[in-house]
């Protein structure tokens, strides 16, 4: 690489003027490097034919003592090999961006701009077919290229790649429109004051998954010692992501973190703002689907995602029963409709964080999106995330032809110059926008693009305390109305949510029955059932306190660490149960986080924990039976994988009207044992028939697998009911013959 001198020499300074002339002469006459449109948030140029160039890092701020540099990447996708070529870095200290619509029009490559003063340029390396090259370009602070940014903001900035292709006699081109911006350090301009960000990081993960060794551990072990929460677990990878972001917190203190009480056992001595709803609950669904009794029975009533549930697994995973944070409940797959922060009000969170969807004020310039609205459990205020700049950190571009946005450096670059025009739009207005990064967003992501907020001068990076502190934006009286026509106006995925919680329900109604009508030990005994909170009506309730919900901790725990056999090690059988119902509900409250992929995963890991759970019950008939007298039994085997003792009854049924069996006989099996008993069989005559037993609970309720049994039926002569057909066929007929001689005959017979 040779960076281009201030006195050039006059024939590279024509071919570049040259170059610029062509391509402002192709705009004007709409003639476009052919190339196809990505979609909105495209990390690679994988579609543009040809020569593609992308930006893998960039100075997005210049200060006095930044330099410039930049690393781009050439990548040949002709057949054709491409010849050595160049890079121009050019820029117009000049230009002011006058509107969002001009701003916008220069990434897509529409505006008009001259660009004629170069930063940079760098020779590029002859390029195979199939092939790519990296590029790097550097200016130290004092380079005169760079003097000439006398006045701070954001300025044009276009790469251009010329090379000629080997067998052909048109040069080979590409360029990128991205921005450079000057800060106000230094700079000849009077300084204004700051645009105020709150930059907010959720602390949350949707790559949770069932762990299969700890469901097998929660289903056969009686010890006290597992958590029902253990069943949902983070691969090794997403906890280091999660590590690495809780870590940046500290490296930027800026940097608001709204964390999901899920992972907070994860990370151990977690960095936090404030604390979102248990396992990212969806409340914008839950008030869509407006069914509270449904998600009760799926085992995850308000109690599980309130904002004092959150607070106990905080102090749960601190080991400190006075700590406290903030509870701000984050936007889910729908909307934040009237319904749904009534919702969130209802369950202890007085603040929620709007990420998309809640366009209820005019746009025309960037303001504080800060609004409150009026519940029938009080006033809730409501964050709403500014759309540009979070789509931006949320790795999307702002458009599918900004092709210089599909890498995080070009987006980083749009984010700088976009904030610097929302200053420069009103430079007097005091105003703090709010920007959220996404659930996905990689640590590096962020870092990229605090350390670029590190070096802009006109943004003062401010909490989300000062942010909720703003009036609101709009008279609270008025926002029912505005919520109503503008926010949710689409019914969302209402439906496969009902579906998921029908689904849960059903295998959670198993797991309960399982509790109150197969074990058989000490809570049948007593008439106990598991103590299930969660199935009472708690939505109509008011959510408890932080104190109240944290003694509810204690006291489940310490009836989890009793024993039924005065050892102190064993689960009662109460608790064992409700342990299981924990774990069942753990999984389902993932389900309902939001995520698609979750939903499915978690629902169907929740489906096959009930199943195991009753899977550990087996039935074993001993075979065909064949009978040879009019009474027989039939022998069978019950086997208890559970580590309480279980009554049930077994149900037999045959498809033969002459050969039955009893229709339901008790067992009882004892803990992780066998038991066998018979089931008795009836014969009137010989002949085939298919008995098909399965177990049913207390209540006459089957589950588990049916078995199928042939019993072959073989009466002999000797058998008592035999012989009295035989002596009562002989009998009719000696009565017969004997009719026959002493009847009375006709004269005429």
């Amino acid at each position: 690489m040779n960076r281009r001198h201030t006195n050039p020499h006059a024939r590279r300074r024509a071919w570049c003027a040259l170059l610029v002339l062509l391509m402002a002469i192709a705009m004007v006459l709409d003639v476009h490097i052919p190339q196809a449109a990505a979609d909105d948030g495209d990390s690679t140029t994988s579609d543009v034919p040809g020569v593609a160039l992308s930006v893998e890092s960039l100075t997005a701020v210049v200060t006095a003592t930044s330099g410039f540099s930049a690393t781009l990447t050439v990548e040949n996708r002709t057949t054709q090999p491409v010849s050595a070529g160049a890079i121009d870095i050019m820029t117009n200290p000049d230009y002011n961006f006058v509107s969002r619509t001009d701003v916008q029009e220069w990434a897509d490559g529409t505006a008009q701009i001259d660009t004629t003063h170069e930063l940079a340029h760098a020779d590029v390396a002859a390029i195979p077919a199939g092939g790519r090259v990296a590029v790097h370009a550097v200016l130290s602070a004092h380079d005169p290229a760079l003097a000439a940014l006398t006045t701070w903001g954001p300025r044009p900035l276009r790469i251009l790649y010329t090379a000629q292709s080997d067998g052909d006699a048109q040069p080979v081109h590409a360029s990128l429109n991205s921005y450079i911006t000057r800060s106000q350090d230094g700079a000849a301009s009077v300084r204004t004051p700051s645009i105020g960000i709150s930059i907010v990081m959720p602390l949350t993960s949707h790559d949770w998954s069932a762990d299969d060794k700890a469901r097998q551990r929660l289903i056969t072990s009686d010890t006290r010692d597992l958590s029902a929460q253990s069943i949902a677990t983070l691969d090794e990878n997403e906890c280091k992501a999660l590590h690495d972001k809780d870590r940046l917190s500290t490296k930027y203190p800026q940097l608001q973190v709204v964390a999901d009480p899920a992972v907070l056992e994860t990370l151990g001595t977690p960095h936090l703002t404030a604390l979102m709803q248990p396992a990212r609950f969806d409340i914008t669904s839950y008030a869509r689907v407006g069914d509270p009794q449904a998600y009760a029975r799926a085992g995850v009533g308000k109690s599980k995602w309130s904002a004092a549930s959150g607070l106990a697994q905080l102090r749960g995973a601190l080991g400190d029963m006075s700590a406290s944070a903030p509870a701000i409940a984050w936007q889910g797959a729908d909307s934040w409709t009237m319904d749904a922060l009534d919702a969130a009000r209802g369950a202890g969170y007085d603040t929620v964080i709007a990420t998309g969807d809640f366009n209820i004020a005019d746009d025309a310039t960037a303001q504080t999106l800060v609004y409150r609205a009026p519940t029938k459990h009080g006033d809730v205020t409501v964050l709403a995330a500014q759309p540009t700049l979070t789509s931006l950190a949320n790795a999307h571009a702002t458009s599918q032809h900004a092709r210089a946005e599909r890498t995080d450096a070009g987006r980083i670059a749009r984010f700088i110059a976009q904030s610097a025009f929302y200053q420069m739009e009103q430079p007097y207005a005091q105003r703090t926008l709010l920007v959220c990064f996404g659930e996905d967003s990689s640590p590096k992501q962020v870092e990229m693009l605090m350390d670029a907020l590190g070096d802009a001068s006109w943004i003062d990076l401010t909490s989300l305390a000062d942010l909720t502190a703003h009036d609101a934006l709009i008279d609270p009286g008025l926002m029912p109305q505005l919520i109503g026509e503008n926010v949710g106006l689409s019914a969302g995925h209402a439906a496969s949510v009902r579906e998921t919680l029908m689904q849960l329900g059903a295998s959670r109604s198993d797991l309960k029955r399982l509790g109150s009508s197969i074990l058989g030990g000490d809570a049948q005994q007593s008439g106990d059932k598991p103590n299930d909170a969660s199935d009472s009506n708690d939505d109509a309730s008011q959510a408890p306190s932080p104190s109240a919900t944290a003694d509810a901790t204690v006291d489940a725990q310490s009836e989890s660490s009793g024993s039924s056999e005065g050892g102190g090690s064993r689960l009662t059988e109460s608790a064992y149960a409700r342990r299981l119902l924990d774990a069942h509900d753990t999984l389902a409250l993932f389900a309902l986080q939001g995520d698609t992929a979750l939903c499915t995963s978690m629902r169907k890991a929740a489906a096959a924990f009930s199943d195991a759970a009753l899977g550990a019950i087996t039935l074993s008939p001993s075979g065909n039976v064949s009978v040879l007298s009019e009474t027989a039994s039939m022998p069978v085997t019950v086997s208890n994988g559970l580590p309480y003792p279980i009554s049930v009854r077994i149900s037999s049924r045959t498809d033969s009207i002459e050969i039955i069996t009893a229709r339901m006989t008790p067992i009882t099996a004892p803990a992780r044992g066998e038991a066998q008993t018979s089931i008795s069989i009836r014969v009137t005559t010989s002949g085939t028939a298919v008995a098909r037993e399965q177990l049913v609970d207390r209540d006459g309720e089957p589950f588990g697998a049916m078995q199928q049994t042939s019993i072959t039926s073989s009466l002999q002569i000797s058998d008592k009911s035999g012989l009295a057909i035989i002596i009562f066929a002989v009998a009719l007929g000696l009565l017969g013959l004997w009719r026959q001689f002493h009847r009375k005959k006709d004269p005429d017979e």
